[in-house]
């Protein structure tokens, strides 16, 4: 099993260097363990799209935004989690269905979507510390609903 673990305070800044990290992890693994190629593109899209939905919608009230990414791989599998001290939201209310008729792809309100089509698990939820905790995981094996798109 191999980590990584990472914290920002500036959102900016991980959301630049969120795609570099983890190149540079993914390098240092061995390829025995380490996720495939398109594992580590999801796991990418999928940490871009919550950095930066949280950079564009999350309150942090008055506090300095900030991040904790802990990310762990075992048997080419991924789950990694996002700590975060927003105020938070009710995920699943706000996470389109996969059986929502879409007439047309939306110019924005795409990222949840992403996340979750490249994704078998998701979740956000308060923690007993009073941060957030967002949490996926990607299987070695998962095929993206929306893969078309990727």
């Amino acid at each position: 099993m191999s980590t990584l673990a990472k914290e920002y305070t500036d959102l900016d800044r991980a959301l630049d260097e969120v795609r570099s990290v983890l190149k540079e992890w993914y390098n240092e693994q061995a390829p025995s363990s380490s996720p495939s190629s398109e594992t580590l593109r999801y796991t990418q899209l999928v940490l871009h799209e919550w950095i930066a939905n949280l950079l564009q919608h999350g309150d942090f009230g008055h506090r300095t935004p900030a991040i904790e990414i802990r990310l762990k791989t075992e048997n080419r599998h991924v789950a990694c989690a996002v700590i975060d001290n927003s105020t938070g939201f009710d995920f699943d209310e706000r996470l389109p269905s996969r059986d929502e008729v879409m007439d047309e792809l939306p110019e924005r309100g795409m990222g949840l979507r992403i996340i979750n089509a490249c994704t078998d698990t998701v979740s956000y939820l308060p923690t007993d510390s009073g941060y957030y905790r967002f949490e996926f995981s990607i299987p070695a094996d998962h095929d993206p609903w929306l893969s078309m798109l990727f």
